[in-house]
C-alpha cells in the first residue's frame, strides 16, 4: 500500500513539472490560432467589399473624363488592397504549421511560433485596415 500511494504520489508530482518551453510553445499556438479566429469570418465581409466597389468601378468605365479616371484607379487600388489581404490570410494558413514542434526542437519551434504570430497579427492589421478603407469607400461612392 505505501508502494502504491509513493507511485502515486511521483506521478502527481512528475506530472505537475511541466516542461516550460512546451508550455511556451502551446501558449504561443494558442495565441496564433486566437489571432486567427479572430479575424477569419472576416474574408467574407472582404469579398463583398470587393465585389461592391468593383461593381461601382465598372458604372464608372463609360465617363471618360479625367477625374473620373483618377477614381476608377482609386477604386482599382481598394478592390487590390482587399485582395492582397485575403491571400495574405491565405497564404499564412497554408505556412502555418500547427505540429512544427514535433520534428524540431523546443527553441526552434519557439522561433517558428513567435515568427508565426508576428505574421498573424500583421495580416489580422492588413484584413482590418482594408475593411475599414473598403467601407470608406463605399460610403463615399453611395
Amino acid at each position: 500500500m505505501k508502494k502504491l500511494l509513493f507511485i502515486l504520489t511521483m506521478t502527481g508530482a512528475i506530472s505537475s513539472c511541466s516542461d516550460p518551453k512546451m508550455e511556451k510553445i502551446d501558449s504561443l499556438k494558442e495565441e496564433c490560432i486566437s489571432i486567427h479566429d479572430e479575424v477569419m469570418p472576416r474574408m467574407g465581409e472582404m469579398v463583398e467589399l470587393s465585389s461592391g466597389i468593383n461593381e461601382i468601378r465598372i458604372q464608372l468605365d463609360s465617363v471618360t473624363n479625367d477625374s473620373v479616371q483618377l477614381q476608377r484607379i482609386a477604386l482599382v487600388k481598394k478592390v487590390e488592397q482587399l485582395d492582397s489581404a485575403r491571400e495574405a490570410m491565405m497564404v499564412w494558413m497554408t505556412d502555418y504549421i500547427s505540429d512544427y514542434e514535433i520534428e524540431h526542437s523546443s527553441n526552434e519551434s519557439i522561433a517558428f511560433y513567435e515568427e508565426q504570430k508576428k505574421s498573424i497579427t500583421e495580416v489580422k492589421d492588413i484584413m482590418l485596415k482594408s475593411i475599414e478603407d473598403g467601407k470608406e469607400t463605399l460610403d463615399r461612392a453611395k
